[in-house]
């Protein structure tokens, strides 16, 4: 439930940002969703389809793009993706760290249609 919050706020902030460059039509947005973000990707498609009603925004294709964290192994240096319950390297088998924290979610493109 907590995603509503999230893509309702998102949702105006594409719409704020389209309306500031004349946009007549959203035909796109793309996001990114790193995996680590605690937002599910099935939510935030039913939040963004609701939110998207009668207004510009309807009918625009959203693709999700997820991103893996990373880690880095303390004993060989080497740098991986994280598995899903796994932090050992795949080189060594020793701890990975977190490099990135694979909490990302933003707006990442909007294509639109303009008069001009």
């Amino acid at each position: 439930m907590h995603e509503y919050h999230i893509v309702e706020g998102m949702v105006k902030q594409i719409l704020e940002k389209a309306k500031n460059s004349d946009a007549k039509k959203i035909t796109s947005v793309t996001l990114i969703l790193g995996e680590l973000s605690g937002l599910q990707e099935e939510s935030i498609r039913m939040y963004f389809n609701n939110l998207s009603k009668e207004n510009i925004l309807e009918g625009a294709k959203l693709i999700i793009k997820p991103v893996k964290s990373k880690l880095k192994c303390k004993d060989c240096g080497e740098i991986f993706e994280h598995q899903e319950t796994d932090f050992n390297c795949p080189k060594c088998r020793g701890l990975g760290v977190l490099m990135s924290p694979g909490k990302e979610f933003y707006i990442d493109n909007i294509e639109v249609e303009s008069d001009v």
